[in-house]
């Protein structure tokens, strides 16, 4: 008595459905089969990145996670219209083990956003917010000062 009810020709062997499951998945399911397994655990494995960009009307905000690290350790920075948030562990004994973490995150604030107006705010929870208002276009008056020298002489 046969497990698997063949209509045909010979015995079934474990080519043919290979060959089945190939045909009807057009090989879809082997995209995960040529990647080594320690590639597949490194991807599941790996840690939610928590930070989060909102650009709205309040302005531009970044967050993030920093929160294995001190408030000494955390450093932001501009650099043109880019924002630095770096936060470094020197490497410390552990038990048996040294640990040492280190973290940048770049953030490129939008068109009309100034670097000098950038503000950092560091939670309880050790979530980092970065904040930067939009520019304002008002009106503003210009104070014009007058000298007695012509302007040549200069």
């Amino acid at each position: 008595m046969a497990l698997v009810p063949s209509s045909g020709g010979g015995a079934v062997t474990d080519w043919d459905y290979w060959d089945y499951r190939r045909r009807l998945w057009r090989d879809w399911d082997l995209m995960d089969w040529d990647v080594p397994y320690w590639r597949r655990l490194q991807r599941i494995g790996s840690a939610p990145d928590l930070s989060r960009v909102i650009v709205g009307k309040d302005g531009f905000e970044a967050n993030v996670d920093v929160g294995p690290f001190k408030p000494y350790e955390i450093t932001v920075k501009t650099c043109g219209d880019t924002v630095i948030v770096e936060a470094k562990h020197e490497k410390r004994r552990d038990g048996d083990n040294y640990v040492g973490r280190h973290i940048v995150k770049r953030f490129i604030l939008p068109r009309g956003y100034y670097p000098n107006d950038v503000r950092a705010e560091l939670s309880a929870d050790g979530v980092l917010t970065v904040k930067c208002p939009p520019s304002s276009n008002t009106e503003r008056s210009v104070y014009v000062r007058q000298t007695t020298l012509p302007f040549l002489s200069r």
